[in-house]
């Protein structure tokens, strides 16, 4: 089985606009409402694709009652720790060119007694289940530690050195747990993550990623970095080769979701024991069906299977 670890998930809000004018009113159809979180959504993901999952997360108030109201309806299992403290909204505001607007709240702080619960929870997860993978997913809630993240790579690792861990995160948190010297075996940025942790230009230039990728030197020794491009396919290091995967364009409905998809479609694949290459078909169709949804972090067996006969991996040729 594998776990799905998400510290600040979130209820989710998709909007539909013509055109979105700052300053004014603008006035909107809700598309959907909907559980967020980047580990929620590979979880639901990767459940529906046959694996065993649980979501572990933290949620409170009312926003924490609807997130485990919903979630009863979904495949996987759901462990979550509850405080006082109200779960966050995200909004994604979509115009008639499907320009993406999205606007997040920070969400509330946690508590120190809310850590240790969790680390005693994952603990617990590792001693006495059947554990393939782990994914690590978001961002990092206000005043939690800014190592939480390499912490808990620290410790799983002293439990099961052969749990694959997924790190699914940016920004600061990214970067902190990386410099710790405590790495996951797979990160999976898409085209403005890994530029700003490569400190360069945003590109979607597969030979101008693996030559800065190439170069960089703590980039080297993380096992498998999963660049998704979105349309233009992903770029993938795996250990000294790089392979980069195409698929055919398709007509996105809502691309929200897709890189947790990928996630979920990552994880599922690993603890079936596919091979190398089926594991990142398996992700690239995931990711690509949820784009062809309406919901976000969700995908059709049916569209996923028609995908992943299409998806192609090739060796670079850089």
């Amino acid at each position: 089985m594998i776990i799905t670890l998400t510290m600040n998930p979130s209820v989710d809000y998709l909007y539909k606009v013509d055109r979105l004018s700052p300053g004014k009113l603008n006035r909107v159809n809700l598309i959907t409402k909907m559980v967020g979180g980047k580990g929620i959504n590979a979880a639901r993901v990767s459940a529906i694709l046959g694996t065993e999952t649980t979501a572990i997360s933290i949620i409170g108030g009312m926003n924490g009652d609807y997130i485990l109201s919903q979630t009863k309806n979904d495949k996987f299992s759901s462990d979550f720790i509850r405080t006082n403290d109200e779960t966050r909204n995200c909004y994604v505001i979509l115009d008639k060119e499907n320009m993406k607007t999205e606007i997040n709240e920070l969400g509330a702080a946690v508590a120190q007694s809310v850590l240790n619960e969790l680390d005693s929870k994952i603990e617990s997860y590792v001693k006495t289940k059947n554990i393939t993978a782990i994914s690590i997913n978001g961002s990092l809630p206000l005043d939690c530690p800014r190592y939480f993240y390499s912490d808990l790579i620290q410790k799983i690792r002293k439990l099961n050195q052969n749990i694959k861990i997924l790190l699914d995160t940016s920004g600061s948190a990214l970067k902190d747990c990386l410099n710790s010297g405590f790495l996951p075996d797979i990160i999976k940025p898409n085209e403005t993550e890994i530029a700003e942790l490569l400190n360069t230009k945003i590109t979607t230039d597969a030979e101008t990623l693996q030559k800065n990728i190439m170069a960089d030197e703590l980039l080297s020794n993380i096992p498998i970095i999963f660049v998704s491009l979105g349309a233009n396919g992903s770029l993938i290091k795996y250990e000294n080769e790089f392979y980069q995967i195409t698929f055919p364009k398709v007509n996105a409905i809502n691309t929200q979701g897709s890189g947790d998809a990928t996630v979920g479609g990552i994880l599922s694949a690993i603890d079936k024991n596919k091979s190398f290459v089926d594991v990142l078909k398996y992700g690239s169709a995931a990711g690509t069906a949820n784009a062809l949804n309406v919901k976000t972090g969700f995908l059709k067996n049916s569209v996923f299977n028609s995908v992943y006969q299409d998806v192609s991996v090739v060796k670079s040729k850089y």
